[in-house]
This record gives structure tokens, sequence and C-alpha cells, in this order.
């Protein structure tokens, strides 16, 4: 029995916590430390299903040096308001659909 399809919801809420508790953002290595998960797990989570939720910045030219990630304004306020990940999620991909 192998792993099941798709994306684990324990890592984005992990992901979030760890961006939540440092607003300004982080550089991605230092969030997969924090969130004790490979670096390149957290990368494809940040270039897929948390695109909607995150702020996401290249330094360093044409191949970046550094990628810091924060999360949204807006993320920020729903999840101080005590609302659902999964609901953010949704009102979030709604919002970039009508735009």
């Amino acid at each position: 029995m192998g792993r099941k399809p798709g994306y684990d919801m324990k890592k984005v809420a992990t992901i979030i916590g760890v961006l939540a508790s440092h607003p300004d953002g982080l550089w991605l290595r230092r969030i997969a430390r924090e969130a004790k998960l490979h670096h390149l797990t957290v990368a494809k989570y940040a270039d897929s299903i948390l695109k909607p939720l995150i702020e996401d910045t290249s330094l360093g030219g044409p191949k970046p040096l550094v990628r810091v990630i924060k999360l949204k304004p807006v993320v920020l306020e729903k999840l101080a308001e005590g609302k659902d990940i999964q609901k953010i999620m949704k009102l979030l991909h709604t919002m970039s659909e009508l735009e």
C-alpha cells in the first residue's frame, strides 16, 4: 500500500503554521528546516497548492540564490480571525478565478 495521491493537508498546515509565525517571510530552506520537511517538498507545495496564499520573491538574478516566501496579508488576517485553512484556500481560489 503506497502513499495516497494528492497533497498532504498536514504538510500544508505545517508550512502555513511556520509562515504564520514569521509574517515578514522566510527563505525556502529555513521553512523546510522549521517544518521538518525536505526543501523540494516545500518548493513543490509553494509552486502549486500554496500559490494563491503566498507572496514569492526570488533574489539573485536569472538563477535565484534565495527564495523568500511569506503569507499574503489577507491570509494572515483570516488566520487571526480563526478561519480554517481550507476555507481560506477555497476563498482565494475563487477570487483568483474571478480575476
